[in-house]
């Protein structure tokens, strides 16, 4: 009986000793930002000012010959947003413009990019941060490619409120 007597104390003081040394870089809020993705929107190349959507369009991820799908769209899209790899200062990915269909086009782009990571707290970890490089895109420049050309409208990649890239089709 004296046990409970001294074993109950002794656990509500445990207790209250560990919430009063929690710290407030213990938990990482829902609200935290993490590492943003690029966003693309997809351009008339003979109106450059034109929103035109891509076919059915499907992307994939190429890793160590291993085909990963990160995004597929069935219709249409004139923008999407990508994760970019954190690991390496570029990202290689197959967009299939009209996938499925007989006048599939398939492009190979590697985005480039320098990578810097941004340290936010021991619970949340680290942040990436990109900034594209000046020759951002490759893998468009054969005649069969659906990619025309691009251009970079902002250039460094800390949040996904606007456009980052646009690619004219």
């Amino acid at each position: 009986m004296k046990t409970n007597f001294f074993l109950i104390p002794f656990l509500f003081i445990s207790v209250i000793w560990i919430f009063s040394h929690c710290e407030k870089d213990d938990i990482c809020l829902e609200g935290t930002p993490g590492t943003p993705r690029l966003i693309i929107r997809f351009f008339d190349a003979d109106s450059t000012q034109n929103l035109k959507p891509t076919g059915a369009l499907l992307i994939n991820k190429i890793e160590d010959s291993i085909n990963n799908y990160i995004r597929k769209n069935i219709f249409g899209t004139d923008s999407i947003s990508i994760p970019l790899n954190t690991t390496k200062n570029y990202t290689e990915l197959k967009f299939y413009n009209y996938w499925g269909f007989e006048n599939e086009n398939i492009d190979t782009l590697s985005f480039h990019y320098d990578r810097y990571d941004l340290y936010l707290n021991r619970a949340c970890g680290f942040k990436g941060q990109f900034i594209l490089k000046t020759k951002a895109l490759s893998g468009f420049q054969t005649n069969e490619s659906w990619v025309k050309s691009y251009k970079v409208i902002k250039d460094s990649i800390i949040n996904e409120k606007s456009m980052h890239l646009a690619i004219y089709h």
